[in-house]
Parts: structure tokens; sequence; C-alpha cells
């Protein structure tokens, strides 16, 4: 058991936006003393398993573009993408020419028939937002494209380039950050994993550890992405008034495949409650495939067999079929933290001294120039780089009325089973397998019966994973939202 004293400000987690954080601190205030506290393997984070494609475009969907809150979480990408250039020359400034981080310039969105209208209707979606902002895109030829060789029944029908966006190698990236914070000589790591907080007097005092020391500081900033809910959760009443996290659990492999022309990220638009089947090229013949987006209560720390044949499949059939010749490097498993309205949790909390930077579901690394340099500058006093549209504490946005939450969960759903391959009788089962689903999505928001808050369409796999269980813990949670903000 140790305790830890002298530190300026505690960063929890050691993911990318928690590292970020501490490299803004660095920035802003050298002579701040800044502890990073999380385990060093990253069991489970978003970061270490990441694709990390670069952009916002190629991540924007229909819903997205239909209200206040998705409109202002497209502006902070915009915002992202300006701070990327000069971020990694402030990193790369500090290491030695093998060890620099660079972006890998292009992304190609193209869209196949092998999900549902949902993939039509965010495809469309994108080129919207483009064209609104007008950004920078081409139309292409879907069937000439470099590393896209699809069996003849995905064969893509439409296809864009992105100049603009693109790639980073997330492990690289994490690596050159470690190395700046284990050189400054007033920050420094501390290998444990935290689990409750110390609160006085309405000021936070310092972090308890798994290992039974703490770490004291006046400035807590809680990053630690999915583990971030467990922290809160050692004070209740705190807990209570920030939307609850929820794990984005999602499976990705790396291949190595030789001699391959890909020279930039292939995607569809977002489909089937995931952000698309996508594959990014990470240089000496490595390329990384991911698809699989799961919701959980607690966080997935190992895929299973069924993610694993499920991306294989998608990624021979509807990305390359010579992939089959392509030798297995690993296979990895992350968590995306989604915040009970997948809206993120970005500013101070009402405890003076703690702040909250996490429920950035999949945009954590490619904001996290952003949001890491904005908190930096609040903590320090400053008045930060944007407007806190999404304060910790608040009740759930509400995103969906409940038929259009019902109408959205369907699409979703019916993409899944398109994906997955189903086959359907040609005898007017076309008409029966929706309305399956319906009545199923039906049946689960009338359970829940809520009008003030409903429940997000990714959240509701949850409830139907596990209806006897989570029916209730929905409803109970709700009341207690309506308590504490009553």
């Amino acid at each position: 058991m140790a305790d830890y004293d002298g530190y300026d400000v505690v960063v929890v987690g050691n993911g990318i936006l928690g590292m970020a954080t501490a490299h803004a601190l660095r920035l802003r205030d050298p002579g701040l003393r800044v502890a990073v506290v999380g385990p060093a393997p990253r069991p489970g984070a978003a970061s270490a398993a990441a694709g990390a494609m670069m952009g916002c475009y190629g991540e924007v969907t229909a819903q997205l573009l239909r209200t206040p809150s998705g409109r202002a979480k497209l502006a902070k990408g915009l915002l992202a993408a300006q701070h990327w250039p000069d971020w990694l020359d402030s990193i790369n400034q500090a290491l030695p020419a093998e060890d620099h981080v660079a972006l890998t310039p292009g992304t190609i969105v193209f869209s196949n028939n092998k999900s549902g209208i949902i993939e039509d209707e965010n495809y469309a979606a994108i080129v919207q937002a483009l064209e609104e902002n007008g950004a920078a895109y081409e139309t292409l030829d879907p069937n000439r494209i470099d590393g896209l060789a699809p069996a003849e029944d995905c064969r893509p029908s439409r296809a864009l380039y992105l100049p603009d966006e693109g790639s980073i190698d997330a492990a690289k990236l994490l690596s050159a950050l470690s190395a700046l914070i284990e050189r400054a000589p007033n920050l420094s790591f501390i290998d444990d994993t935290a689990t409750g907080l110390d609160i006085h007097g309405g000021r936070i005092q310092a972090v308890r550890l798994r290992e039974g020391g703490r770490v004291a500081a006046p400035q807590v900033v809680l990053a630690a992405g999915v583990w971030t809910q467990a922290v809160l959760d050692s004070v209740p009443e705190l807990a209570r008034r920030i939307p609850r996290l929820f794990c984005g659990g999602g499976t990705s492999l790396l291949l190595d495949t030789g001699p391959r022309a890909q020279a930039h990220v292939l995607r569809t638009p977002n489909r089937a409650f995931a952000c698309g089947l996508h594959a990014v090229p990470r240089g000496g013949g490595r390329l990384y495939v991911g698809a699989t987006n799961t919701l959980f209560a607690q966080p997935m720390l190992r895929t299973s067999p069924a993610d694993m044949f499920f991306l294989l499949e998608c990624a021979l059939d509807q990305l390359d079929q010579d992939l089959c010749a392509a030798q297995l490097v690993a296979w990895q498993a992350g968590n995306r933290p989604v915040a009970v309205d997948t809206c993120p949790l970005i500013g101070p909390t009402s405890v003076e001294g703690l702040w909250l930077l996490t429920g950035t579901y999949r945009d954590g690394l490619f904001l996290s120039p952003l949001l890491g340099q904005h908190i930096a500058d609040r903590v320090c006093g400053g008045p930060g780089l944007f407007e806190e549209t999404f304060a910790p504490e608040r009740k759930p946005i509400r995103l969906y009325t409940g038929e259009q939450a019902r109408a959205e969960a369907l699409k979703h759903y019916l993409a899944m089973g398109s994906e997955h391959g189903i086959r359907l009788p040609r005898v007017g089962w076309h008409h029966a397998f929706p309305r399956f689903y319906e009545q199923m999505l039906n049946g689960l928001y009338d359970e829940l019966g809520e009008d003030e808050f409903v429940l997000a369409p990714e959240l509701l796999a949850i409830v139907a994973a596990d209806r006897a269980r989570m029916v209730p813990f929905f409803r109970d949670y709700y009341a207690q939202v309506r308590q504490a903000w009553a």
C-alpha cells in the first residue's frame, strides 16, 4: 500500500484521452505536477484496440444530422480536425525521427447491398454533411478501388474518396505519448487502478487505488473510458446526476497480408448498430479489420467466436476474397464508453476540482487533441476551446421520440439480419420478418414505459439480451434520475 502526494492534477485513465490530457497539461504549464493513473496493460481499453480512422464525415449518420445535439457532435469533430497538425508537431518534436507519428491520408467510403436501408440513409447523410460544409470529396468508380475485391454478390454500388480523412496507428500514438510523459520531469505514471474518490466539503481530495493507497491532488480528471463508471459509483449521489456509462464492446483483427495494394482506409457507412465494416492499412503489409459493436453493462475483455466468425466472413466476402491467404497476427477486444444517451460527458462537476472526459463512444481518439487541450485549459483556469454542450451533470439528452427510436431500432435490426446473411423464403417472409422484430421492439419499449427518457436504439440490445433483469434495471435507473433532478 502506498500513498502518493505532491501532485497538482491526477488524470485517471491511461488511454488516449487521459494521455492527451496529461500531454496538454504539460504544454499548458510545464511546472504542473501531474500523475496519470491506470494499469499498464490497459485491459479492455478502446484505445489499444482502435482502428483509429481519422475523420468525422465518414462517421456521419442520418440521425446525427436530425438533432441539435447531433449537429453539436459533428461541429466538435470538424474543430478537432483543425488541431491535429499542430498536435502531432508537439509530439514529434520531442521524439527521434523513427518514433514520429503521422496521419495516413485518404478514406474511401463505399456502400454495398449487404446491409439494409439504413446504410443508404447514412451514405446520403455523409454526402449531405460534406456539401453543407464545402468539404472536399470525389465520386469513384466502385469497381476500380485498390484493395476492394469482394465476392460478386457483395460488389459495392457507390464510393466516395475523402482526401482530408484517413487513419493513424493507435499503438504508435500511445507509445509516443507514453514516451513524452515518462521523460517529462513533472509527469509520472502510477500503474494501478482507480476505485473511488475521496471528497470532503464539496471538494475533491484524492483518488483511491485498488492496491489500497491513494493519490492526493486538488484537481482530478476522470478520463478512464468505460472504467470511469466504477469510480463514479463510489459517490452514489454524484453518479445519479451523470448519465450512466455502458460498454460498446468491439472486436478487431490484425492481418499480415504481404504486398497488397491498399493505400487508404476502406469503410462502409455506419450500419447495424456498428461503425461499419472497415479495413485500415497499417504499413509493412499489416491490415487492421474491424466492424463489430455490441453494448454491454460490463466491459468485454475477450472476443467471442461469434464476433470472430462474423468479422472474418465480412472481410472475405465484402472487402477482399484474397485475404483468405493472409496470416493472422492478433485478435483485439476493446470497449468504447457509451453514455446512456450516447452523448459525451465533458467538463466540470459540482464537486470542486473534479472533471469528466469520457462517453465519447467512437470518437475519442479522433477528438483527443481538442478534448485534451480543452480540459487542460479549463483545469488551469482558462475558458477552454469550445462551449461545453455536453456537461457531465445533466439529465440524459432525449435524441429520439418513442416513435423515432422504434423505427431506427428496426432499421438496425433488419440490417443486422442482412449483414449476417439471412435468407428468407420467397413466400411473403419479407413482410413477416420485419413484423417479428417490430413486435419485439414495441414490446421492449412498452415494458420500459418511458416518455421522458427514450432509450437509444443501441442500448436496447442490452435489454433484449437479458429482458428479465435489464427492464427493471432501466426502470429503476430512470426513477433515480428523476429523483436526483427533482
